[in-house]
């Protein structure tokens, strides 16, 4: 019997040499990583069969409500050929603005096509898919009986924008914060202006059609003001562009899913749509105009 023990020992030796080890587990949690299908957002959508994409109810051309209470406008047809291109159908939510750009959606919805400017504070919390999918110049208007001709006469006046847009941040003097190239910038800031922040900018045009005077001009997307002069809003422009914007599709950094994957996929797909014309014609069809190029290259 202990005649046995060395020669047992010596097999069970040989045999534990013969177990390849367990291959070490991953502890860096980079970004290179592929996410496991159950934490990866691009899945969890193709699965339900369902994006929900969050979006402005009253922003036209952009996106608007038609008599039949359905969604319209050159967003939403953006954001159907999106879902359409993944495999899903897409489902719109309209929370407000300021709660979009924000971040931290907890999961309420996917994605924003709301013609949001791709800025640096946003990106902080916001993950942009690129390229940009169309671009707008930023565009001074006033009441038509107001007096304002010019950009100099805007020194001083009270001005309405939309709260926590672009427009804000630029008239508050913050070119920081805004984040946008040398190359974007046409004009500065008019100086000592009170800012009226609505919930869109939108409503600046309607609180003038409404005869309302709180304040003397609007900071919008020319889009808007195209739009508000076709409807016979009694408003003018002022001046020429002031900036121009790059609008971006934005995801949540903050998602519980890994939003990853999808963000890939979705730039890949806008990409396809520049190359192909649809969103030339989209652009066309609801402005009159391809406002898809990019205008600093």
């Amino acid at each position: 019997m202990y005649r046995l023990l060395p020669v047992f020992l010596l097999f069970m030796l040989l045999f534990s040499g013969c177990v390849a080890p367990a291959p070490p587990q991953s502890t860096s949690g980079g970004e290179s990583a592929a996410p496991a299908a159950a934490d990866d957002l691009l899945a969890e959508i193709q699965k339900n069969g369902v994006i929900r994409v969050s979006t402005d109810a009253n922003y036209e051309p952009q996106s608007f409500l038609n008599p039949q209470g359905e969604f319209i406008g050159f967003d939403i047809d953006v954001a159907k050929e999106i879902a359409k291109r993944l495999g899903v159908e897409a489902e719109f939510v309209t929370p407000d603005w300021d709660l979009i750009t924000a971040g931290n959606w907890g999961g309420q919805w996917d994605m924003s096509v709301g013609s949001m400017t791709v800025t640096t504070a946003r990106s902080q919390v916001l993950a942009f898919a690129e390229p940009a999918y169309y671009y707008t110049p930023a565009q001074f208007a006033a009441a038509a009986d107001s007096g304002v001709t010019s950009l100099a006469d805007l020194n001083g006046k009270t001005i309405c924008v939309g709260v926590s847009t672009t427009y804000e941040t630029w008239l508050s003097g913050d070119l920081e914060a805004l984040g946008l190239p040398e190359s974007s910038y046409y004009a500065d800031p008019p100086t000592d202006v009170t800012i009226i922040p609505l919930q869109t900018d939108n409503e600046c045009a309607q609180q003038i059609q409404a005869g309302r005077n709180e304040f003397q001009a609007f900071l919008t997307s020319n889009t808007v003001v195209e739009a508000a002069i076709r409807e016979g809003v009694p408003v003018v422009k002022v001046g020429t562009p002031v900036f121009s914007e790059n609008l971006g599709v934005a995801f949540d950094r903050a998602s519980e899913k890994d939003p990853t994957s999808l963000v890939a996929k979705v730039g890949e797909i806008i990409a396809e749509m520049h190359a192909d014309g649809t969103l030339s014609g989209f652009s066309t069809t609801w402005f009159g105009e391809d406002l898809t190029q990019d205008p600093t290259k």
